[in-house]
């Protein structure tokens, strides 16, 4: 059965990004070091994890800042390879780019979202994959089945939060899975109460 998931990297200090994130700056200052595991600092065990990801994914859904700040670097074709709804409240024609992506740009809501995504993907698995207020809306909403976090054994000190504003109680996570590589702790959580 297909799941919703949100992943991400995030510092040992909680933050997805670093400081100063904006157009030309995505990952804000020294976040870009939050992905070293996928490059960088790669083992066969981080490539299996990334192959895993792009194999049982159909379709993306992101927020428009996210958009806004990745489409330069992403570049094209970007590096989806699948179908990108953008969660936005500025109507816009969908934009096809090379490589089987097209990004969508849906204006009614997460909702709206997730059923174009659950479509386009047929029975593989939705992405939302940020940013981080798209991220908490899905987990508040109660929508997401699972959360996989990159844990990164670095501190940033500054930036964005995932679970900054949260209802800590309004949330519940079962630890599924854990993998450790020399770049990154590999966690995946069932979200296994949804409360509103």
């Amino acid at each position: 059965m297909s799941k919703v998931y949100a992943e991400l990297s995030m510092s040992l200090d909680g933050f997805i990004t670093g400081p100063n994130v904006r157009v030309g700056n995505g990952m804000g200052d020294g976040g870009d070091r939050l992905h070293d595991w996928m490059f960088d600092a790669k083992t066969e065990t981080d490539a299996k994890i990334v192959d895993e990801k792009s194999a049982t994914t159909g379709a993306v859904v992101m927020g428009k800042r996210m958009f806004d700040v990745g489409f330069e670097p992403w570049g094209d074709p970007p590096p989806f390879r699948m179908p990108v709804f953008v969660v936005t409240h500025e109507e816009r024609d969908p934009l096809p780019m090379q490589g089987g992506t097209t990004y969508t740009f849906v204006t009614d809501g997460i909702e709206g979202a997730l059923s174009l995504a659950r479509s386009a993907a047929g029975s593989k698995n939705v992405g939302i994959w940020g940013g981080a207020n798209i991220i908490r809306q899905y987990l508040k909403a109660g929508l997401l089945d699972e959360l996989r976090i990159q844990l990164i054994p670095i501190l940033l000190g500054d930036g964005i939060r995932l679970f900054e504003g949260l209802d800590p109680l309004g949330i519940e996570l079962r630890k599924a899975s854990s993998i450790e590589t020399p770049g990154a702790t590999h966690f995946r959580f069932e979200v296994v109460k949804r409360r509103t």
